[in-house]
């Protein structure tokens, strides 16, 4: 009895994560797109001025140069992409409340599709935020399939 309860623990905490992730990003895309038509060389300089950065780094102008190049066009496909995301974590979410399988196999895709991403990353940069989005990522998909039982309706 125990070992069902932590078990649906992990799983409502996957739903609250996805969700949250959602939520998250919807909020960044309806941001993003706050900033078609914005001088965003000069935001990027407030930004570095309030950081309090080293205005003569080259990495600092470099980034500030390149904040010249992004037009209208790009700032609404990233909203568009992150809104996307935002969907599809949102959608993972309630077909995980409601306990459907098509929910289980499309989390373990999507998640399982960026763990070799994530790989990449840790192998590159170890950082413990990367090695713990990592090892999250990897326990969720084991969990989802190992655990059908939790999953009995399709629709």
């Amino acid at each position: 009895m125990a070992r069902r309860q932590s078990s649906q623990a992990f799983l409502r905490f996957i739903i609250l994560e996805k969700a949250f992730i959602g939520l998250l990003f919807i909020s960044l895309s309806i941001g993003t797109l706050s900033l078609i038509d914005r001088d965003l060389v000069l935001i990027g300089r407030k930004i570095v001025a309030y950081l309090n950065l080293d205005t003569d780094n080259a990495y600092i102008t470099l980034a500030l140069q390149k904040l010249g190049l992004i037009s209208n066009k790009l700032i609404v496909g990233i909203s568009i992409g992150g809104f996307a995301y935002a969907m599809l974590n949102l959608v993972e979410a309630y077909g995980l409340h409601r306990r459907l399988r098509w929910a289980e196999w499309l989390t373990v895709v999507a998640t399982g599709l960026l763990i070799p991403f994530e790989v990449y990353e840790v192998y590159h940069r170890f950082t413990p935020v990367r090695v713990g989005a990592l090892v999250l990522n990897v326990a969720i998909v084991v969990y989802l399939a190992k655990h059908k039982e939790l999953f009995p309706r399709w629709f």
